[in-house]
């Protein structure tokens, strides 16, 4: 009987574990960004992320992606290349002929090599290197006949009739090619460039013509651009039409006299069939958000293939008649089949093919052994740590099936990662994540979110006096890098600093704080590094409220008050004391994201006499006032960890310890605070509720 019992308890123990490895969700996860497609005529399928240097392949519309691994051996000059690189371009002239283009880094020569490209002639069984031109010459367009004729386009025309075995220079251009588009008869074609020039040739580029574009028939609005020469970005023909776009709009005009005309506004041409005689067109430029694919025959009649329906669309290609392409949800990306009004979702997303390798990854601070690297492709590709996540998705890696899979999905964005061993459940995979305001904990075997804090963080940092404070706050824009420092050394128990740099000239100034002080800031830091922030941190004066007024009148085209108007003012007054402590807490920890490209960053570095380094650092627009990078959100980095700081005393202690013609100009005030309010206040597009 007992034997029955422990034989039923095994069995159920077995089904539940099977149960909960089915469970699993190893679902194929692409990323969108740089994915192109290509479709053989026999039906594979070809999909590169090119800045990722990934190549993809599917027998057919029904068949699983797997990434291609055989590419990539036996580069020309290198014995053990690895076929790093971005495959920016994928050709197939035929079912079995594969040409592949990019970017390839020769690891031996520390350099990217432009005029060599990938072959293989058997649907990517076995790749060989070549190259098609003497020089480095990067390739900005290509275009491969029905027949299996290859065209590829730099500053040279590079022409291959043996389908990519190999390839013949043409001609030179003054110009770059950027787009370039041959007729069935393999002698007519034209190509558009970077510049204000159309080229046309009759005898496969033995020699060639400009034509007059649509700027130059003053069709272009040139006072939209500056006056600036325009890119010919598409260029193609299409029956006995030629097509090119500029400055946003697209014009076609017969080829026998060059008299061009606007497509209607709303029409953007794509890919062609030239077998077939079919033109596809979206409604919009660029990407296509909530508008149609349409074909036509006779650039006349347009009719709809299919209505997004809210979806993006992209990467249109067309093979042997039929439509493909890219569809993005709003959860999920997918590879489609374009017809009648419909889309058939196929291929990247698939039950039974394993999740990717995501491209963030967890990371200790030992990693990142320069923090101001801001390549860092090397670590989120390392395997060191078997966690990593994409968008909000939390991935682990299964090392009985060898696949990643994902372990949950969290309510908030990710903003750091890192693995975490307890020392009474060694052997438990668990890992920590943070939105850069909470820890929270998350095991192999429990999904559940579970609220998480480190104790005493600092500990073995403050075994050892501090000799060394430097700040550093810089600023990155458009057009400007303005970058100051200050460092304070210490002498006894006196930290001094005699000069600083800033906006690049050494400025004499005699600044002091004492050791004790910075000391006593890092003990309560290592105690209360995220300390809720509370109402009685702050003490708003009358004075503050005037300041802001003051900077209401002195700047209003400022973008911090472009919504204000003067009794936000008085409202920012009137209800900042009624604010409970989560509110406070809610603006000081949230980052303000605009559309602004200026960055103003903020990076604390304490030096210990072991020679241990506590770095303290933050990031914000600061296309406005009352942003300061150093107001929080940052992080605390040290002894492996990454950690969110609120620590509002030490964070003000930062600041004071600048002078006040740094680029940190208000150091850390309530005026700083009530500027920030302010800016949640007005923001209209702000979901604020009081």
């Amino acid at each position: 009987m007992n034997r029955r019992i422990l034989f039923c308890t095994l069995i159920f123990t077995l089904v539940l574990a099977v149960s909960a490895q089915q469970e699993k969700d190893f679902r194929e996860r692409i990323s969108p960004w740089g994915m192109d497609v290509t479709v053989a005529p026999g039906g594979d399928l070809w999909c590169t992320e090119n800045l990722k240097g990934i190549l993809y392949h599917a027998e057919d519309t029904h068949s699983p992606w797997h990434q291609v691994n055989s590419i990539g051996k036996g580069h020309p000059g290198s014995s053990h290349y690895d076929g790093g690189g971005e495959y920016k371009y994928v050709i197939c002239p035929d079912s079995n002929t594969v040409l592949v283009f990019g970017k390839i880094y020769n690891p031996f020569k520390s350099k990217h090599i432009h005029n060599a490209y990938w072959y293989s002639n058997d649907r990517g069984k076995t790749w060989e290197s070549r190259t098609f031109a003497s020089n480095k010459e990067e390739i900005n367009s290509t275009y491969c006949a029905p027949s299996g004729e290859v065209w590829i386009a730099g500053d040279s025309l590079y022409f291959s009739a043996d389908k990519g075995l190999t390839f013949t220079k043409l001609n030179h251009f003054p110009h770059i090619i950027a787009d370039i588009s041959m007729d069935k008869d393999g002698r007519t074609g034209v190509a558009g460039c970077y510049a204000d020039e159309l080229y046309y040739t009759e005898d496969n580029w033995t020699t060639y013509r400009k034509l007059p574009t649509p700027q130059k028939q003053h069709l272009v609005n040139i006072n939209t651009t500056n006056k600036r020469s325009l890119w010919c970005s598409v260029a193609f023909l299409f029956k006995e039409w030629i097509i090119v776009g500029q400055n946003g709009e697209n014009f076609y005009s017969s080829r026998d006299k060059i008299r061009w005309k606007r497509l209607p506004s709303s029409i953007s041409p794509r890919p062609t069939d030239i077998e077939k005689g079919i033109l596809f067109a979206t409604t919009e430029n660029n990407n296509i958000t909530e508008r149609k694919i349409l074909k036509t025959t006779d650039l006349q009649h347009f009719d709809t293939v299919y209505h997004s329906h809210g979806d993006v669309l992209y990467g249109l290609c067309v093979s042997n008649g039929q439509l493909y392409g890219n569809i993005k949800t709003a959860t999920d990306h997918y590879f489609c089949h374009f017809s009648d009004d419909s889309c058939i979702r196929m291929g990247f997303f698939s039950d039974n093919h394993p999740i990717k390798a995501p491209w963030r990854r967890a990371s200790a601070q030992s990693d990142w052994y320069n923090y101001e690297k801001e390549d860092i492709d090397d670590l989120v590709k390392s395997e060191k740590y078997p966690w990593g996540w994409e968008n909000r998705d939390i991935l682990h890696f299964d090392r009985d099936k060898q696949q990643w899979y994902r372990v949950t999905t969290v309510p908030f964005d990710i903003q750091f990662m890192f693995p975490y061993r307890d020392i009474q459940h060694p052997d438990t995979q668990q890992v920590v994540v943070s939105d850069s305001k909470q820890f929270y904990l998350i095991s192999e075997h429990n999904p559940t979110l579970q609220p998480f804090r480190i104790e005493r963080p600092l500990e073995n940092f403050l075994r050892y006096p501090i000799v060394r404070v430097t700040i550093t706050p810089f600023t990155r824009g458009c057009f400007h890098f303005w970058e100051d420092s200050i460092s304070y050394i210490r002498n006894n128990d006196i930290f001094r600093a005699t000069s600083a740099i800033i906006h690049e000239d050494t400025v004499a100034i005699e600044h002091i704080f004492r050791a004790e002080e910075l000391e006593s800031f890092l003990r309560d830091l290592n105690l209360h590094y995220d300390t809720a922030i509370t109402m009685g941190m702050f003490s708003f004066t009358q004075s503050d409220y005037d300041s802001v007024r003051s900077l209401y009148k002195r700047y209003p085209w400022e973008y911090l008050f472009k919504y204000a108007e003067l009794k936000d003012i008085y409202r920012l007054k009137d209800t900042v004391s009624h604010f409970s402590d989560s509110l406070i807490r809610y603006i000081m920890t949230t980052g303000f994201h605009d559309g602004c490209t200026t960055r103003e960053t903020f990076i604390a570095r304490i030096t210990n006499q072991n020679g241990d380094v506590l770095t303290i650092s933050g990031e914000d627009a600061s296309c406005g006032f009352g942003e300061h990078s150093f107001m929080m959100p940052i992080k605390l980095r040290t002894d492996d960890l990454i950690l969110p700081c609120t620590h509002i005393p030490f964070l003000r202690f930062l600041g004071e310890a600048m002078p006040q013609n740094m680029l940190t100009h208000h150091n850390f005030t309530d005026l700083d605070v009530l500027l920030k309010c302010l800016r949640y206040l007005t923001h209209p597009k702000d979901n604020w509720e009081w």
